[in-house]
């Protein structure tokens, strides 16, 4: 798909900022105009589209250094407070009006032994339009309404009651969390987009092409994200953006297609087609690019731990371009980018083939739990089982930046879980694309397609002779590889290696191996020159279909006496067989005395 550049040069906050200088300071209330006791209502769809108003309290003004960490403190009541079971998950970004002023978004819950209903904390819009109160830094709230002797404890989840008790001057603090809804996945794809549980398998491009980049999904929880237990499809959510308004949810896609993640949250204002929403980060990602989406909400559901708003995501109509402490801010027609992710996976026992198109949000820190968890589900739901078999996986990799496509040819067993190698091949070509030193590979389309048999397609290297033991420079040595079909055929395979006629050596190594191999001691490491010498050097690191029958010599310059290196090979194509274990030969290399090699 194209990209876009959207709004080039532009610094955030100035992005709400500049379209802050504009407003009507009238619609606002500030932190020197809050007082005790003042009332007024907030704004938020508990269910279906109706935007239901709930009672709101001030308690008084949490002042800390600073203005990212000052909060409005409020205590919430009514319907639509009482139906959710206090605040829930979703509705972070509702926003709070006094007299008909907005005051800011409800963006945390809190727990305060002095305040027995439930009590939240409201970011102020000073922070979430920053113009407007950065340029004018005598907003300081009133004393009389500043929460002397407290403080503020933030927490990740609902305290303990008896350390609430325990602590009359605190007021415990903690997210409404974002949470996220999906559609497409099940099973351990939806673990491993949460907590990261996914076992990296050995034997990947990132053990041989030395970049020290691999991914390391931690999983959406890491950024403080929750999923919601139950997901609807996006078919009954609204699609014009007008209907994006104060109190109204509104989606952030990280995926969109055959498979749908992204988080739930409240719109808090809108001037035109900016606006601004949650009161708090999504994964604090600073400038952004993710899909702005209409949303809609089922219900509201009571939990335990923490109430949670059950809702679909819609259509995009935009894009969130920044993600800040105080709050995330987009803007409705912009384009976000992406990448086109298509996945094809054929069930070779079954002749049964699925097809998957998804677009990804082109953000590296998420691409790890993006590719692995769309990848593993892709893979489930087509066998609909999780075991042994063989995999041949064919990728291409494009981008704007690149100077030419990746494309590479991969073949795996397990007798445990196939399943688990494309997805993580994948992942990490990615990543190492996109963390290369050099230049933006500005990707545009990834794309995956496999054949999968339950069948363990696996040769294996049963012994390997050469024709002697003393050689001389220039001789050439003939080999013979004995191999072994799992549950199969043997065969033998013969070649020739030529030793160089000017090798400074006295001792040589044959080894017959299968795919590709770590460097040796005597051997300097990868060095890249540029983003196309990457591409190269992945597209060609050889697959575990390919036989390789190596001349290694030991590198007399080393003060290592295991010091070997690569003097010269032969490969051998087995397509679809993976080919397993190793086997190796000595020799010595002397100089002949009648100026010819002599063999024993």
């Amino acid at each position: 798909m194209s990209r876009r550049i959207i709004l080039l040069s532009l610094v955030i906050p100035a992005f709400l900022g500049l379209l802050a200088l504009g407003y009507d300071r009238s619609e606002f209330l500030f932190l020197d105009e809050i007082t005790v006791g003042m009332t007024g209502i907030g704004k938020t769809v508990v269910a279906g589209d109706t935007i239901s108003e709930f009672a709101v309290e001030v308690l008084g003004v949490i002042d800390q250094p600073g203005d990212l960490s000052d909060f409005i403190v409020v205590r919430v009541s009514g319907e639509a407070i009482g139906r959710s079971g206090g605040i829930a998950q979703g509705m972070s970004g509702s926003p709070i009006y006094i007299d008909g002023k907005l005051i800011g978004a409800l963006s945390r819950a809190a727990a305060w032994s002095k305040a027995i209903t439930p009590i939240g904390l409201v970011t102020p819009i000073e922070v979430m339009l920053p113009v407007l109160d950065r340029a004018d830094l005598a907003h300081r709230p009133e004393p009389d309404a500043v929460l002397s002797g407290v403080e503020l404890a933030e927490v990740g989840s609902p305290p303990d009651p008896e350390a609430v008790a325990q602590s009359p001057d605190a007021i415990f603090a903690y997210p409404v969390s974002t949470p996220i809804i999906t559609a497409g996945l099940s099973g351990r794809a939806l673990q491993t987009l949460m907590n990261g549980e996914a076992t990296r398998p050995k034997g990947l491009i990132g053990d041989f092409i030395e970049t020290g980049i691999v991914p390391e999904p931690k999983g959406l929880s890491a950024f403080d994200l929750s999923l919601i237990p139950v997901s609807g499809s996006a078919g009954s959510t609204p699609s014009d953006p007008s209907t994006l308004v104060p109190g109204s949810p509104i989606g952030v896609a990280l995926t969109t297609g055959d498979v749908s993640i992204g988080g739930l949250g409240t719109l808090t204002y809108r001037d035109g087609d900016a606006l601004v929403a949650f009161g708090h980060t999504f994964i604090y990602n600073g400038a952004s690019s993710f899909p702005l989406t209409t949303a809609s909400v089922i219900d509201t559901m009571k939990a335990y731990d923490a109430s949670f708003k059950l809702g679909t995501l819609g259509p995009a109509v935009g894009a969130i371009l920044e993600d800040r402490i105080s709050g995330i801010g987009g803007r409705i027609g912009e384009e976000a980018n992406g990448i086109d992710l298509d996945f094809k996976v054929t069930d070779a026992d079954i002749a049964r083939t699925e097809s998957y198109d998804i677009e990804v949000v082109d953000e590296p820190r998420l691409m790890p739990e993006l590719l692995l968890s769309t990848g593993f589900d892709a893979i489930d739901s087509t066998l609909d089982r999780i075991g042994q078999g063989t995999v041949v996986v064919d990728y291409e990799i494009e981008g704007d930046g690149m100077p030419t496509p990746l494309k590479r040819r991969d073949v795996f067993i397990s007798t445990r879980d196939v399943a688990l190698y494309p997805p993580w091949q994948l992942a990490e070509i990615v990543v190492i694309l996109q963390y290369n030193e050099f230049e933006d590979p500005k990707l545009t389309r990834i794309s995956a397609s496999m054949e999968i048999a339950k069948e363990l397609r696996a040769i294996m290297i049963n012994r390997l002779s050469i024709d002697s033991y003393v050689y001389a420079p220039g001789d050439e040595i003939n080999f013979e590889v004995e191999l072994q079909t799992y549950q199969g055929k043997a065969e033998v395979q013969a070649g020739t290696l030529k030793i160089p006629s000017d090798l400074p050596s006295d001792y040589l190594l044959v080894r017959a191996y299968g795919g590709p191999r770590l460097i040796e001691a005597g051997e300097e490491p990868n060095v890249f020159g540029s983003l196309g010498d990457l591409v190269d050097a992945i597209s060609t690191l050889p697959s575990y279909d390919t036989l390789t029958v190596e001349l290694f010599a030991i590198d007399p310059y080393s003060p290592y006496a295991d010091a070997l290196y690569g003097v010269t090979k032969a490969t051998f194509d087995f397509p679809g067989y993976v080919i397993y274990d190793e086997w190796e030969e000595e020799a010595i290399l002397i100089e002949p005395e009648s100026g010819s090699a002599e063999k024993e």
